[in-house]
């Protein structure tokens, strides 16, 4: 048996199909709308494989992988790009013959490659660069399913080289109204004079001085011009110091804008599903209170807006989100990834 692998083009229909038998099977709330599915195929500097045990046969896996810059793009230091295998999905019919390992073979070889290429676009060049298991933007999932039903898929990737170091994150959802008084969240900040309020299209060069303290955060400070560009500016919320300057934003946005863009699943949990992304305060800034109010006044504002849920996606923090009503949706990731060392 032979098994063909080459880059996709062209209808993505076959794709899907793969996805809802090979992983939505798996759970039902992985499931993606076909218009979901194909965009996260379609974005930039997405390249998807596709493997077929003969050249004119229709597919029986694929991988997705993404490229993105390390960093923003104010940071030298942090031009190259970050590589992820986003997805790598195998028609039950067809496992345990190779179809995986030929898939991530050419997924990998060609990730190296690019990253390793990229090395020179940063000042100075990196020493190392990294792949994840998972991805940033656009994102599925940011690692892997902590499931039963996987736990022999992380020791297949751990038996190819990717790395889990033990860390765990989860998404969020929840209703909105939340049933939480978000206002007692935002005392400790009303009593240090901070406010909070969407921003407008004046507000981008301010927003933009504090997302330079970002600039070593993968694909964050990007979001933010691009829903400037979009005239999305009032899904950026902010929280300013009382002497009127910018020290928090986040994205706090309804469908559609650049965010519901980017992540596969709150187009799956309604059309009034927000979602809230890159919450960040200024350093000089922590411990006011600003981080906790900037949530619970972003959460308040998006219910005035006719948002009927939020989801939060990939969260490190125990326990930060949860107190404004939201809970873990679906099962949390193990962190996986590996190194790219330079070309000899």
């Amino acid at each position: 048996m032979s098994i063909t692998v080459t880059e996709h083009t062209g209808d993505v229909s076959a794709l899907h199909d793969i996805w809802e038998k090979g992983f939505a099977s798996v759970n039902a709330a992985y499931s993606l709308p076909p218009a979901t599915f194909e965009s996260l195929l379609s974005a930039p500097l997405a390249t998807v494989f596709v493997a077929r045990l003969h050249a004119s046969d229709e597919p029986v896996g694929f991988a997705l992988t993404y490229l993105i810059r390390s960093g923003g793009e104010g940071n030298p230091a942090a031009q190259h790009y970050k590589g992820s295998l986003a997805a790598l999905v195998v028609h039950p019919r067809h496992r345990g013959c190779g179809v995986g390992g030929a898939l991530h073979d050419a997924a990998l070889t060609s990730l190296e490659v690019s990253v390793q290429s990229s090395f020179a676009r940063s000042t100075p060049p990196p020493t190392e660069g990294e792949l994840q298991l998972g991805s940033i933007f656009p994102r599925i999932f940011p690692g892997l399913p902590v499931l039963d039903e996987l736990k022999p898929t992380k020791e297949w990737f751990t038996k190819r080289g990717w790395t889990f170091p033990g860390s765990q994150a989860i998404d969020l959802y929840g209703r909105v109204p939340t049933g939480v008084d978000q206002e007692q969240w935002k005392e400790d900040a009303k009593a240090h004079g901070i406010t909070f309020r969407p921003a407008n299209p004046d507000d981008e060069a301010a927003v933009m001085v504090l997302e330079k303290e970002f600039d070593s955060y993968t694909g964050w400070p990007d979001m933010f011009p691009r829903f400037f560009a979009a005239g999305k500016a009032g899904d950026i919320h902010l929280a300013f110091s009382r002497d009127g300057e910018v020290i928090g934003a986040t994205l706090a946005a309804l469908a559609p804008s650049p965010l519901h863009d980017v992540l596969a699943w709150p187009a799956t949990l309604g059309k009034q599903c927000a979602a809230i992304a890159c919450v960040g305060v200024s350093v000089k800034a922590r411990g006011t209170g600003a981080g906790t109010g900037i949530c619970a006044s972003a959460l308040q504002d998006l219910e005035a807006r006719g948002a009927d849920g939020c989801f939060i996606d990939w969260v490190g923090m125990k326990g930060f989100y949860e107190r404004f009503g939201l809970e873990r949706w679906q099962a949390p990731y193990w962190d996986g990834g590996r190194k790219v060392l330079p070309r000899t």
